[in-house]
C-alpha cells in the first residue's frame, strides 16, 4: 500500500510503454540488478529522476514536432516548385501553339 501512495505522490505513470519497459529490464539485467540487491531511492532522487524523464520527454516531443514541421515545409516547397514548373510547361506549350497558329495564318 505504501508503494502505491508513493506512486501517486510522484505522479508515476504505471502504464509504461512496452519498449521503455524492455529497455529498463535490459539495463537492469545487464548490471545484475534484482529486487533483492537494489538500494532504495530517497524522495529527492525520485523527484530528480522524474524531472529528468519529463525533460527528456518534452525534448523528444519538441524534436518530433520540429521534424514534422520541417517535412511539411519541404512538401509545401516541393508542391510550389512543381506548380511553377507545370505553369512554365503550360505556358511554353501555349506559346508553341500560338506560334504554330500564327505561322499557319501567315502562310495562308
Amino acid at each position: 500500500m505504501s508503494e502505491e501512495n508513493k506512486k501517486e505522490d510522484f505522479d508515476i505513470d504505471t502504464n509504461v510503454d512496452p519498449l521503455t519497459s524492455l529497455l529498463v529490464s535490459d539495463v537492469l539485467n545487464k548490471y545484475n540488478i534484482t529486487a533483492e540487491n537494489r538500494r532504495p531511492l530517497n524522495d529527492e532522487q525520485k523527484r530528480s529522476i522524474l524531472k529528468l524523464v519529463e525533460d527528456l520527454q518534452n525534448k523528444a516531443n519538441a524534436f518530433v514536432e520540429s521534424q514534422k514541421e520541417k517535412k511539411r515545409l519541404e512538401e509545401a516547397q516541393n508542391n510550389h516548385q512543381e506548380e511553377a514548373q507545370s505553369k512554365r510547361r503550360t505556358n511554353t506549350l501555349r506559346q508553341r501553339i500560338h506560334q504554330r497558329r500564327d505561322s499557319e495564318q501567315n502562310n495562308i
